[in-house]
């Protein structure tokens, strides 16, 4: 496992992490829809976040290497939206439009407001991976909270079976 940095002077060093890799784990955090990278004043983080995982997704070399999506911070997301100072149309018309898909199921309790928000966020990523349309790698979408160790613990679970998975399937053994 490699931790290859999120700011874009790390970039370039990547390619040479990328050799005999049987997943990538990309991590962003779901709360930062209202907020600009480091490197600039101007740039949304989500929306970089999303550039970055489809320069990812349709790099050549990667393009049969699935990637975990780490959908992180969604406590954070969930007070944002909440306090609703910061909303996220604002930020991304897109989601004026928005509805929820009809598999999407709410943690108990959670507020609607809150699941219609990190559902947008997802469905921005897996737009990404299902536009390519070639079947060669997935996206495995997870909602965690790094400080939540039950929630980390069942995600690195469900990593675990993906990666297996993905062995098996690589030696046709599935």
């Amino acid at each position: 496992m490699f931790d290859v940095g999120g700011q874009r002077d790390e970039r370039r060093k990547w390619i040479q992490c990328f050799n005999d890799v049987t997943a990538i784990i990309f991590v962003v955090a779901s709360s930062s829809y209202n907020m600009v990278i480091r490197e600039d004043n101007n740039t949304n983080r989500l929306r970089e976040a999303l550039d970055l995982f489809r320069s990812i997704w349709n790099n050549r070399w990667l393009r049969t290497i699935s990637v975990i999506l780490f959908l992180n911070k969604q406590d954070m997301l969930a007070e944002k939206v909440l306090a609703g100072k910061s909303k996220i149309e604002d930020y991304f018309p897109e989601y004026a439009r928005y509805t929820i898909p009809n598999e999407a199921t709410p943690e108990p309790g959670e507020d609607p407001r809150v699941t219609r928000a990190k559902f947008f966020i997802r469905d921005e990523f897996l737009r990404i991976s299902t536009a390519s349309g070639d079947g060669r790698h997935y996206c495995y979408p997870h909602f965690t909270c790094a400080v939540d160790t039950e929630n980390i613990r069942r995600v690195f679970n469900d990593c675990r079976d993906i990666i297996q998975r993905m062995h098996l399937r690589q030696y046709e053994l599935l």
